[in-house]
């Protein structure tokens, strides 16, 4: 059987070839006339949905001979109307058996696949990405129930998989690993894309937890530059043995930091051309060694598996370069003109950032933050990378609305914006004026037009206070400093129209 640890889809609504693709694949690969020799014991409607009656490889209207079990992530988590995720439609096609889905954020009850062959029991846990502030604060409450097996628990092997921040990024933003539960052999631990598939021993709470890490490079970063790997986990009764497997279809990728003060040949009166020429010559020796790194990645993978890539692809090449000091930049597409036809990613080879300067007066240290912030990167990041729901936190204060919250209206523009749902912004407004309806009714004080103002205020305060708690409004840390832009200066994000327009839908609510 395979298991996947979410995202198997990069968008929330992937494109139709995408979709055609990935059901092609499955049924080429899962589908035959091979025996599965795992029973299923546990209830297929409590596992994968009420609509589910039996395992996909059980169904006698299918025919399986290689299961897929899988949880979502966070770029194909459920939403829209139905609340229903891209896998949904794999799994109602009885290509994967999709578990691990959540009904009550802040009441989480997870209960196992049961599995059996021969003598060793296994117990699959699943949980599906929720948002990490969420979930931190409803384990931090204990409000997660683990349901394990009713007979001979010490019997089963139990293993987890999840799709959460590992790596902490705030003091809430991620799940610790104590968070869960003691009585798991084996954590299997999705999201983060750095391969640390090995297994490590958590000694506060006596599991192992391995991290396969992203099948492929989705950004230039440090942490995707490692070598890619899954894992072929062998169980027997209570005793795993994880054997980790080198991809072989994996484009190259060499990253590496530049720092022109520390340069013996360069200085701040150096040219731009001498400049170019010195990461001219950087990036040949990083193509050379990638193509090295290709032919290992070729050698150590497995023999039946041929080289879709060719011969030797197009690396994926990063120098990213520190030019503080005196020291100018130049535009990175223009330098990536140079190697058009040689590396994968010709119009970001190159990103400048200056060491930001320490402030010498604390309270000037606060204050002067996002400006030096914003002058260490003189290349602008992508418009694709502002985050939108950043900008109606930001510009949009307590102030400026007198019913919406801003982290309830960031929270639908996101979902907007990530995920698809056109109808976000409007049940975000539809709930606003509901939640608000209901709260002030229920005052015992009664509804007077002169108290009016101050109960919807005070609705708007409770509602933030919810929204802050479920961490609406909070932008998940990026994984390449390329992909972050800081924003400052406080003119309005918010055209007039859209603004007259929200203003005169608060005065008739």
């Amino acid at each position: 059987m395979v298991l996947l640890g979410g995202d198997l889809f990069h968008d929330n609504r992937p494109s139709r070839k995408c979709l055609h693709q990935a059901m092609t694949q499955l049924r080429r690969t899962c589908m035959g006339d091979g025996r599965v020799g795992i029973e299923h014991l546990s209830d297929p409607s409590v596992d994968f949905g009420p609509q589910y009656m039996h395992v996909n490889y059980e169904d006698p209207n299918m025919n399986i001979a290689l299961p897929v079990f899988l949880i979502h992530g966070n770029h194909d988590d459920p939403s829209g109307d139905g609340n229903l995720s891209a896998i949904d439609v794999l799994a109602v096609n009885g290509l994967v058996n999709y578990f691990g889905r959540t009904h009550e954020v802040d009441n989480i009850r997870v209960s196992p696949v049961l599995l059996r062959k021969g003598q060793t029991h296994l117990a699959l846990f699943g949980l599906g990405n929720v948002r990490d502030e969420r979930l931190h604060r409803t384990m931090a409450r204990k409000h997660v129930t683990m349901c394990q097996p009713a007979e001979h628990a010490d019997e089963w092997f139990n293993l987890m998989v999840l799709h959460q921040n590992r790596v902490a990024h705030g003091p809430k933003n991620h799940i610790p690993e104590h968070f869960l539960s003691s009585f798991l052999d084996l954590v299997v631990w999705g999201h983060e894309h750095q391969c640390q598939v090995d297994p490590e021993y958590n000694h506060q709470r006596s599991f192992y937890v391995s991290q396969p890490g992203s099948s492929v490079a989705t950004a230039l970063s440090p942490g995707e530059a490692v070598a890619k790997h899954v894992a072929l986990l062998h169980i027997n009764r209570r005793n795993f043995k994880l054997e980790k497997l080198r991809l072989k279809n994996v484009r190259p990728f060499v990253i590496e930091d530049v720092v022109l003060a520390a340069v013996p040949s360069l200085s701040p009166q150096s040219s731009e051309s001498e400049i170019i020429e010195y990461l001219r010559q950087r990036v040949e020796a990083m193509i050379l060694r990638a193509q090295t790194q290709y032919r290992e990645q070729l050698e150590s993978g497995h023999k039946d598996i041929e080289p879709a890539l060719g011969e030797q692809p197009m690396p994926l090449v990063r120098v990213r370069v520190e030019y503080s000091g005196g020291f100018e930049s130049f535009h990175p597409q223009r330098f990536g003109l140079l190697f058009a036809d040689r590396v994968a990613n010709p119009r970001d080879i190159v990103y400048f950032y200056r060491k930001p300067r320490t402030s010498s007066m604390g309270s000037q240290r606060t204050g002067s933050s996002t400006q030096e912030t914003q002058a260490s990167r003189s290349v602008p990041a992508p418009v694709s990378a502002v985050h939108v729901e950043s900008l109606i936190s930001e510009f949009l204060d307590s102030s400026s609305m007198q019913m919406l919250v801003d982290l309830e209206l960031a929270e639908a523009i996101r979902l907007f914006v990530q995920k698809g749902d056109s109808d976000a912004i409007a049940h975000s407004l539809k709930s606003a004026v509901s939640d608000t309806q209901r709260r002030i009714l229920r005052d015992a004080s009664g509804v007077e037009e002169q108290t009016l103002g101050s109960q919807i205020e005070q609705a708007r305060i409770v509602r933030r206070e919810v929204a802050e708690a479920n961490g609406h409004g909070v932008v998940d840390k990026v994984r390449d400093d390329a992909m972050a832009v800081t924003v400052s200066g406080k003119r309005s994000a918010i055209n007039p129209a859209d603004r007259k327009a929200i203003m005169a839908f608060e005065q008739i609510a």
